[in-house]
């Protein structure tokens, strides 16, 4: 049995196919055991727009989808559209949407990860059995919720909500609650959405869940193209510039390679990495860091930054920042021995100060020594 399942951005490209199936052969005690996306055609469905899709046919998708089965990893279709719409879209687009849910059932499609209720409704006028994955943007952060998605419409997966990845304790009940009701939890590892600013105090920075991610998540699952601008580079330019601190990357809920032992501890070893819409070269870097839980290099070479989401953008993207990933060992202990410790309830860089003490006397230090 695998010690962590990796659920991986998939892209429909063959090489990355080819690259899953080698990989999953390989010695690793981790395994990929499911691929997630979604593809340009009835794009009103997902979280992305239209212009960060694969514009593959049907035949090409069922291809993927058999040729994926065939070697163990399944397919998980994102109808995770944070908004379906108006109220007349929803209804004027309800058949199209429940023809298209027949079509990927009957080409293999394992299971479907959904934000709002009303898809769940659709799925389930169709299929008892199917699987439904609960999206990290439905932002699941009570147990009752869990609960209620259950009983009404016999979910199986849940994807944690990124704001919880540092909440421990309510990460062990979580855990406890799924594992007696047949539930996979899986946490997303490698997102890094976060809004900082510079705190009150010199040297010191506040960070927190980022104000931006459900207006920005609504934007996309209603078609905002990559040239609609809207006033000051809203919303995602407001991010970049909110991050323009080293330290603020720390307070940003990721789970390095590294850490997944720690959740392992409390019962999670299902972790989703994001990515799905970048270069095959990039997923591939990724699925290798997580299978050999092990990174040398610059913590956000784990991430898809906003500057690269544009795929027909010929410029080149250098990450200004370091992070030096393996000077973070012991860094999520804090949160693990201290499970009272809930960032929600501080202000941060004020009222608690850890992530920017741990930047400035171990890894700023450390990098002035070795001049990086």
């Amino acid at each position: 049995m695998a010690e962590n399942y990796l659920k991986v951005g998939y892209n429909f490209t063959y090489e990355l196919l080819n690259f899953l199936i080698t990989i999953n052969n390989s010695s690793y005690s981790n395994k990929v055991y499911e691929v997630y996306g979604s593809c340009a055609e009835n794009s009103f469905l997902s979280a992305r727009p239209i212009y960060r899709l694969p514009n593959i046919n049907r035949q090409e998708l069922k291809g993927h989808i058999t040729k994926l089965k065939k070697f163990g990893i399944n397919f998980n279709f994102t109808l995770n559209a944070y908004s379906l719409g108006s109220k007349k879209e929803i209804i004027d687009n309800e058949n199209t949407i429940k023809n298209y849910i027949y079509f990927l059932i009957d080409s293999g499609v394992e299971t479907f990860t959904i934000s709002v209720p009303l898809i769940a409704e659709y799925i389930r006028s169709i299929s008892n059995d199917i699987g439904i994955e609960v999206s990290t943007i439905a932002h699941i952060d009570t147990i009752t919720q869990v609960k209620l998605w259950k009983e009404y419409y016999n979910i199986n997966k849940i994807c944690g909500n990124l704001y919880k990845n540092r909440d421990i304790k309510f990460l062990k009940k979580l855990s406890d609650y799924c594992e007696k009701n047949d539930i996979i939890i899986s946490l997303l590892a490698n997102e890094f959405c976060v809004n900082g600013v510079m705190s009150s105090e010199n040297c010191f920075t506040s960070a927190t869940n980022c104000i931006f991610r459900d207006h920005c998540y609504q934007l996309h699952s209603l078609g905002y193209g990559v040239n609609e601008k809207l006033i000051n580079d809203y919303p995602m330019g407001k991010c970049i510039d909110s991050r323009s601190v080293e330290s603020i990357w720390l307070k940003s809920n990721f789970i390095r390679p590294e850490d997944m032992k720690l959740y392992n501890e409390i019962g999670i070893n299902h972790f989703k990495l994001t990515g799905r819409t970048a270069s095959t070269d990039f997923i591939k870097h990724l699925v290798t860091s997580y299978m050999e839980e092990s990174f040398e290099g610059n913590l956000l070479e784990l991430w898809k930054h906003l500057e690269t989401i544009n795929p027909s953008s010929k410029k080149e993207f250098f990450i200004p920042y370091s992070i030096p990933n393996k000077m973070l060992d012991g860094f999520l202990n804090f949160w693990f021995n201290n499970e009272n410790h809930l960032c929600s309830n501080e202000v941060c860089g004020e009222t608690c100060k850890f992530c920017d003490n741990y930047y400035l006397n171990l890894i700023k230090l450390s990098k002035e020594d070795l001049n990086l």
